[in-house]
């Protein structure tokens, strides 16, 4: 990138470049053959210089892209929104849990089920995405990997959903899991 904004200063078309150029030709060479090929190809460079428009440095950076990703306007693949709702479903969790706790009922415990199977779901699909790639495991085992994740937070969401509907309800069971005594202090 250096190299294109020192063709894009404005020291290529300036006048020490082209007595620089000028200089060269009028130099004595042993061969005047090799000097004029190499006018020749020279010449075509400054032109190509003079008719470039000259961009200041911030512009240039500013117009510099890597993708044509970043030309499209929002897409159904834009994952910024996703990231809001990962996070918005994380600091949810953080008041939600302590009220599941305090007021058990079903409906809490539904919201919490749901949020903790999402919460958790992300959470795996990004390790499997970051850590099993193709290009380090081959084609299938990613594959695999992502249709573990999905098979994982279905089964946690069914069981959480059982647990609440035909047993105690999850706060209830993280009560009585917490109100176990071990035999050393009983």
């Amino acid at each position: 990138m250096a190299f294109s904004m020192f063709f894009r200063a404005p020291a290529c078309t300036s006048r020490v470049f082209s007595q620089q150029i000028m200089r060269l030709a009028t130099q004595q060479a042993t061969k005047p053959v090799e000097t004029q090929r190499m006018l020749s190809s020279i010449m075509p460079l400054q032109t190509s210089f003079l008719k470039s428009d000259t961009t200041p440095i911030l512009n240039a950076v500013r117009s510099f892209r890597t993708s044509p990703a970043l030309l499209h306007e929002e897409k159904a693949h834009d994952h910024s929104k996703l990231w809001v709702i990962e996070k918005l479903t994380s600091a949810a969790l953080v008041p939600l849990i302590p009220i599941c706790l305090m007021i058990p009922n079903r409906i809490f415990d539904s919201v919490l089920a749901i949020l903790i199977t999402a919460h958790s779901f992300w959470g795996l699909e990004a390790i499997a995405v970051d850590y099993v790639r193709a290009s380090i495991f081959g084609p299938i085992i990613p594959k695999i990997a992502i249709a573990l994740v999905y098979l994982i937070s279905i089964a946690t969401l069914g069981g959480l959903f059982y647990l609440i509907s035909n047993d105690v309800g999850l706060s209830n069971a993280i009560r009585q899991l917490w109100g176990v005594k071990s035999k050393q202090n009983a």
